[in-house]
């Protein structure tokens, strides 16, 4: 799959999946503008990692806008406060993150 996508001009990692060096790790690639801007992402995953409770992260704040809006504001806010420190961004969203993705896995499962 890798050489599909450096032929289209996505750049491939091979990352931990939790910001340590010990496994479980998945691919992800990216593709850059002609300015160097990350314009796409893809991450890649075996099925049973939980990052798969991403989706239902994802499909709540589309079903629910004031809820993208909300999460949209806080990063605003917390990338003005960790400019120069993306590992303490992530960190800061990650309650928000947390909180609604379980409040999405309940909607679906009972949907």
């Amino acid at each position: 799959m890798s050489p599909l996508l450096e032929e289209q001009g996505y750049d491939y990692f091979f990352r931990p999946s939790f910001g340590d060096d010990t496994p479980p790790f998945y691919a992800w690639f990216i593709k850059r503008d002609t300015n160097g801007h990350r314009t796409h992402h893809i991450h890649m995953v075996e099925k049973d990692f939980e990052h798969w409770d991403r989706l239902f992260f994802r499909d709540y704040l589309i079903e629910f806008p004031e809820i993208a809006r909300e999460y949209d504001d806080l990063k605003k806010k917390f990338s003005s406060v960790h400019q120069n420190d993306r590992i303490a961004y992530t960190e800061a969203k990650g309650k928000f993150i947390k909180k609604i993705t379980e409040k999405a896995k309940q909607y679906y499962q009972n949907k």
